[in-house]
């Protein structure tokens, strides 16, 4: 069979392709002995769920009838009386005023991401070829494999700001961007995979600089504000023209419903509505249900700052004393992103004698999943120890399965340590 370029890159072995078949596999059969420490399922919280239970509840006994819901196509980026809504609900939050011709709706942002990156990166229009920057790398594992042609990632190597025992930082490397090259600017806000919130001055000059070369900013608020704002004591983001910022209900626990949402300038969205129109023909009416409901009853916000925030904190310092703990009795030399956001664990252990994909493929063999982090570079053409020893680290799990997962990583670690 012979395929087309695309579909051969498509193909050929990926980060999220990895992920989401591990995922797969764990769950398939027993899950007694597996400590699953390397997907990005939010935790099910049974305080949250009553709630979303509830609204689906309300949904059913009143307004649009369940024939409707499953049997009428709505527009491709949602129904207009959905992205208005949405746009006075959310602008207050964003520190702006939206119109409904700035949302789009689509079937989860990493949907919107596959459109957004293609429109702007590759063969331009005039002929030029431009390509996305990652200004702080590691980034997201799920944008690397988007773009329809090769090459098109730029990232520089980052500034490590060491900030305590066992303690690090990524900062923002201003240095030696060839702005004409660049047809967009892209970074998670907390960022999968370290838990990096971008420091707002950092933000505003890269801001300041998508400006004067007149680039789109995207930015990724997954974890971000105003849900579930999994962003730490850090300053929330503030919509500006210019800027695309995309939300998710997966983070909030709603994973299945595959909903995300875009805002931008009212240009982007009409070229994000013609992909969606060939791409999707049309968004799912579920997650537009959910978001009419959300909005009147101010779900979303309660349950954020209620629920979700005080539950990852709580599970962030437990999966932190469990591993520090751990680690000391094996003498483990390591150290950790400062967990500002989302809910992972980014850990660099220097000097690792084999690489953090055989670390995998080992942790794996005896039904330990983790990431490895040489997947979350793209664009980075400097040699950088870190894209070999670093791996990514749900926090979501309970004690037991994070406490079976250090211990095994731990020990293999120290056995192949010089």
């Amino acid at each position: 069979m012979i395929l087309s370029r695309i579909a051969k890159k498509l193909t050929r072995s990926n980060g999220i392709q990895s992920l989401m078949e591990d995922l797969g596999s764990a769950w398939s059969g027993s899950t007694e002995n597996i400590a699953f420490l390397g997907g990005g399922n939010p935790t099910r919280i049974p305080e949250a769920e009553t709630i979303y239970r509830k609204s689906v509840e309300s949904i059913l006994t009143s307004g649009k009838s369940l024939e409707s819901l499953l049997g009428d196509y709505t527009s491709p980026v949602g129904s207009d009386e959905t992205r208005q809504l949405t746009a006075e609900y959310l602008g207050k939050f964003f520190g702006t005023t939206l119109q409904g011709n700035q949302i789009a709706f689509f079937n989860g942002s990493q949907n919107a991401y596959s459109f957004l990156l293609n429109s702007f990166s590759g063969t331009m229009e005039d002929g030029s070829f431009k390509r996305i920057l990652l200004p702080v790398i590691p980034e997201y594992i799920g944008y690397a494999d988007q773009t329809w042609e090769e090459d098109v990632f730029f990232a520089n190597l980052p500034i490590i700001e060491n900030i305590g025992p066992n303690r690090f930082r990524y900062k923002l490397n201003k240095e030696n961007i060839a702005w004409e090259t660049i047809g967009c600017i892209a970074l998670s806000r907390p960022t999968n995979p370290t838990g990096n919130v971008m420091d707002m001055e950092d933000l505003e000059w890269l801001y300041q600089e998508s400006r004067k070369n007149d680039l789109p900013l995207l930015i990724d608020l997954a974890y971000g504000n105003p849900f579930p704002n999994l962003i730490g004591q850090k300053e929330p983001i503030q919509w500006k023209p210019g800027m695309v910022l995309s939300l998710s209900f997966s983070k909030v626990g709603l994973p299945g419903v595959r909903l995300g949402i875009i805002i931008a300038d009212t240009e982007i969205i009409s070229v994000l509505s013609s992909f969606a129109a060939v791409g999707n023909l049309a968004v799912g009416n579920w997650g537009q249900a959910l978001a009419k409901s959300f909005w009147k009853e101010d779900t979303l916000i309660g349950i954020s700052n209620h629920i979700l925030r005080p539950y990852y904190g709580n599970k962030l310092q437990i999966a932190l004393e469990i591993i520090e703990e751990i680690f000391a009795k094996y003498k483990v030399q390591y150290t950790i992103h400062e967990p500002e956001g989302g809910f992972f664990l980014w850990i660099h252990f220097p000097n690792l004698p084999i690489s953090n994909i055989e670390l995998y493929q080992t942790c794996k063999k005896e039904n330990v999943y983790i990431v490895s982090g040489h997947y979350f570079f793209p664009g980075l053409k400097t040699q950088f120890s870190h894209t070999e020893e670093c791996i990514r680290l749900t926090y979501c799990r309970d004690r037991k399965e994070i406490a079976r997962g250090a211990e095994i990583i731990a020990r293999i670690v120290s056995r192949t340590a010089k």
